[in-house]
């Protein structure tokens, strides 16, 4: 089975993305960190599983008989897995 070019690209640049916003708001942001934890929030270490989750959704459909939506849902689950779940990490930080 030959995966698209473009697939990979978009796995690659989204997931990268996706570590660094993760990393950046677990670590507490640009806010002062006055304790010694590393992640101050690691709550948004949920960005990383969704994003995972989108992704693996995404192969299964690349694998299945709707070939033809593949790319325009990888990039929809993807991309858009990041910002929704930046805000549900947000709301999770704040509740606790």
């Amino acid at each position: 089975m030959k995966i698209n070019i473009t697939y990979i690209i978009n796995s690659i640049i989204s997931g990268v993305l996706a570590v660094l916003i993760s990393t950046f708001f677990a670590g507490g942001a640009i806010a002062e960190n006055y304790t010694d934890k590393t992640w101050v929030a690691p709550e948004f270490f949920v960005i990383l599983l969704i994003w995972a989750l989108g992704l693996l959704v995404c192969l299964l459909i690349y694998r299945g008989k709707a070939r033809g939506m593949y790319l325009f849902l990888s990039i929809l689950i993807t991309w858009a897995s990041i910002p929704l779940v930046v805000q549900l990490g947000a709301r999770l930080a704040t509740a606790s």
